[in-house]
């Protein structure tokens, strides 16, 4: 497969109450998640989780499904893929 560079959402939650890791990195696209002590570890381990995750999908012959389903289309040639889906950020007033 054909390297991807694009950008991805990694939305960080800290629970202070998970003291071994309160740091959680979830990336929306994949809907894979990771922990880690502080938010940089925890980052790094979502990245390696979705490389495993991409890679095993490639050793299975469904990448371009997993692609398609994190809205990655994929170009004539079948193999580049393109990002489908763009992420606004809104201004909310709730309450």
């Amino acid at each position: 497969m054909q390297a991807i560079t694009t950008l991805l959402t990694v939305k960080v939650i800290h629970e202070p109450e998970a003291t071994d890791a309160p740091f959680v990195a979830y990336i929306p696209e994949f809907d894979i998640s990771s922990c880690g002590t502080s938010q940089e570890e925890a980052i790094t381990h979502v990245k390696e989780a979705l490389g495993i995750t991409l890679e095993e999908a490639e050793k299975d012959g469904t990448i371009k499904e997993v692609l398609a389903e994190a809205g990655f289309a994929s170009s004539k040639r079948d193999t580049a893929f393109t990002q489908r889906s763009r992420i606004v950020i809104e201004p909310f007033a709730l309450g």
